[in-house]
C-alpha cells in the first residue's frame, strides 16, 4: 500500500503544472485584481500543503494542516470580502486533483481510498482556515468595541477639558497681540506666538476627537489648486529650513464642496508628516505633490521619498492614538481621515522602498 501511495503521490506532483494551468482557467475571479494574483500564488503553495498534508500521522496531519490555515487567515483578516472566492477556488482544485486520482492505472478500492484521504484534507484546511477567521474577526470585533469605549469616554471628558482649557489660551493670545502692537521688538514674541499655534493645533485635534465641537466653518465650492497655492506661502519657510525639492503639478482648478479650512489643515498636516519622516533618514528629500480630475473625482497625491513605511503600521496607520513620535499624539492622521471622510472622500496610504504616498480622493464639484 505504501508503494501506490508514493506512485500516486508522484503522479499528481508530475501533473501539477497541468493542472494548475487547467485550474487557472477556471479561476473565480475577485473584483480585486491585486488578490487574483496572490490567490494564483497561494493555490500553488495550498497545492504543495495538501500533498505532504497525505505523508503524515493523523495527529500530524490535523497540526500541520491547522498551523497552515491560521497563517493564511492572517493574511485575509482584512480582505473579508475574498474569502468566498478563496474557498470556492479550493474547492475548484480539489476537484482538479480528485480526476488525477480515477485516471491513475490502479484497483478501483484505491481510487476511493486516496480520494477520501484527499477530501478530508482539503475539507479540514477549509474548516480550519474558516474557524480562524471567525476566531480572527471576533477578536477584532471585541478590540473595535473596546476601542469606540475607549474613545467615547475620552470624548466627554476632552470636550469639557478642552473647552475649559481654550478660555485662558484666547486671553494669553489677546495679550501677546497687545504685547506685539506696544512693543514690536520684544524679543520671544515669535517663539512664543508659534508654541501657542502649535498648541492650538493640538487643541483642535482633540475637539474633533470628542466630535462636540461645532464648526463654524463656512461650506462652500473651492479650488484645490487655488488652495494649494496659499498653502505653499505658509509651508515655504518649513521647506526651505528642511532643504525640501518640492515638486507640484496640478491639472485644473480641482473643485469641491466642503469646508476650505478643514482640506487646508489636512494638506499641511500630511506635508508637515513628510519633511518630518525625511528629515532624519533622508538625505536629499523630494516631496512630490500631483492634482488630476478623473471619473467625477479629484486626486491629490503627497509623495515623498522618506523610508518605507511597514505594511503592518500602514494597515494602522490612520488609528487613533497610533504614532511612531516619541511626543505625537497619534491623532493627526486620524482627524485628517476623519475630515476627507465627512466630505465623501476617501484618504489612502501606501508604501514602497522609493517613496510613500498619500492619496486623497474627493468628489469633483461644479462652480
Amino acid at each position: 500500500m505504501s508503494q501506490i501511495k508514493e506512485d500516486v503521490l508522484s503522479s499528481i506532483q508530475m501533473q501539477k503544472k497541468r493542472v494548475l494551468a487547467h485550474w487557472k482557467e477556471k479561476l473565480l475571479k475577485s473584483p480585486d485584481n491585486i488578490f487574483n494574483e496572490w490567490m494564483e500564488t497561494h493555490i500553488k503553495l495550498m497545492f504543495d500543503i495538501f500533498l505532504s498534508a497525505t505523508t503524515l500521522s493523523e495527529l500530524e496531519k490535523e497540526k500541520y494542516l491547522q498551523e497552515k490555515a491560521e497563517e493564511l487567515s492572517r493574511k485575509l483578516i482584512y480582505k473579508p470580502s475574498i474569502v468566498h472566492f478563496l474557498v470556492q477556488n479550493i474547492t475548484s482544485i480539489k476537484s482538479e486533483m480528485t480526476a488525477i486520482i480515477f485516471k491513475l492505472p490502479i484497483q478501483e478500492e484505491n481510487h476511493f481510498v486516496f480520494y477520501y484521504k484527499l477530501s478530508s484534507i482539503i475539507d479540514s484546511f477549509i474548516f480550519y482556515l474558516l474557524k480562524s477567521l471567525a476566531e480572527s474577526e471576533k477578536s477584532l470585533h471585541e478590540a473595535k468595541k473596546e476601542h469606540e469605549d475607549r474613545l467615547t469616554l475620552l470624548g466627554q471628558m476632552t470636550a469639557s477639558f478642552v473647552h475649559e482649557f481654550r478660555n485662558p489660551l484666547t486671553t494669553v493670545d489677546g495679550f501677546i497681540q497687545l504685547l506685539r502692537s506696544d512693543r514690536p521688538d520684544l524679543p520671544y514674541l515669535d517663539i512664543i506666538q508659534d508654541e501657542l499655534s502649535d498648541l492650538k493645533v493640538k487643541i483642535t485635534q482633540f475637539l474633533m476627537l470628542s466630535k462636540k465641537e461645532k464648526t463654524n466653518l463656512k461650506k462652500g465650492i473651492f479650488s484645490l489648486s487655488d488652495q494649494f497655492d496659499q498653502i505653499l506661502s505658509f509651508i515655504y519657510p518649513k521647506i526651505l529650513e528642511s532643504n525640501v525639492q518640492l515638486d507640484t503639478n496640478f491639472i485644473g482648478k480641482l473643485y469641491i464642496n466642503g469646508y476650505a479650512e478643514e482640506i487646508k489643515q489636512v494638506l499641511i498636516n500630511i506635508i508637515f508628516n513628510a519633511i518630518e519622516a525625511m528629515s532624519r533618514q533622508v538625505s536629499k528629500p523630494v516631496i512630490k505633490i500631483t492634482g488630476y480630475q478623473e471619473r467625477h473625482q479629484n486626486y491629490i497625491k503627497i509623495a515623498n521619498s522618506g523610508p518605507k513605511i511597514p505594511e503592518n503600521i500602514v494597515e494602522t496607520i490612520f488609528d487613533p492614538f497610533f504614532t511612531t513620535k516619541n511626543s505625537g499624539t497619534g491623532l493627526g492622521l486620524y482627524v485628517c481621515k476623519e475630515i476627507i471622510t465627512k466630505h465623501k472622500g476617501n484618504l489612502i496610504c501606501s508604501s514602497d522602498d522609493n517613496w510613500t504616498e498619500f492619496t486623497i480622493i474627493l468628489p469633483v464639484s461644479h462652480v
